[in-house]
């Protein structure tokens, strides 16, 4: 086999092959959430229209220890000041003290440890908590893996997931303007990240 059809060969296999192994999709490590390409968009319907806007910038990482190679820790946090609707008043409201009271609750947080690893055929379900608006609560995360990239470097590689979680707003303390807007927010995410 000539060498252009060797390469070629190897590039389909390192494309293909993780479709079908499952968790051995992932190595252990640390990875960071790239907080230029990650985003959660929230959705809340009201009487007349909707709010709808993103949270941006994120810090934080999905962690994969060797001893546990099919489960991972999970830490990122939002900034709220990043978070944005497109409308400098609706954002100054959102930001004010009658929803996330940005001066005193600065960020938003999910959490989850010992979570099973996201596969790419179905959404998985991960148990984690939420801190928003100085209140910690359960939820759920449903999460899909939407792709592994193979190394880009030695030790780099980057992971994509996609995945929706809904809360309502007002056990967390934010239940202003009910019954005009609705309680149920919706998140959407799209997140990467890079093994570092």
């Amino acid at each position: 086999m000539r060498a252009p059809a060797r390469a070629m060969t190897l590039i389909c296999v390192m494309l293909l092959a993780p479709a079908a192994t499952g968790t051995g999709l992932y190595q252990p490590g640390r990875y960071a959430v790239d907080a230029d390409a990650t985003r959660v968009h929230f959705h809340v319907k009201a009487l007349v229209g909707k709010y709808e806007g993103d949270f941006r910038a994120p810090e934080g990482a999905v962690t994969i220890d060797p001893a546990t190679p099919d489960r991972a820790a999970i830490d990122i946090v939002f900034p709220v000041g990043k978070m944005t609707t497109g409308d400098a008043s609706t954002d100054a409201m959102l930001k004010g003290g009658s929803f996330f009271d940005m001066e005193r609750y600065p960020t938003v947080r999910f959490t989850a440890e010992n979570a099973p690893l996201a596969g790419t055929e179905s959404e998985t379900r991960i148990a984690g908590r939420l801190t928003m608006h100085g209140q910690t609560l359960p939820t759920t995360l449903s999460v899909r893996l939407v792709g592994v990239t193979p190394d880009e470097a030695p030790g780099i590689a980057t992971l994509h997931f996609m995945g929706t979680m809904s809360v309502e707003r007002s056990k967390f303390g934010m239940g202003f303007g009910r019954p005009f807007v609705a309680d149920r927010v919706d998140l959407s995410i799209d997140a990467v990240f890079r093994r570092s």
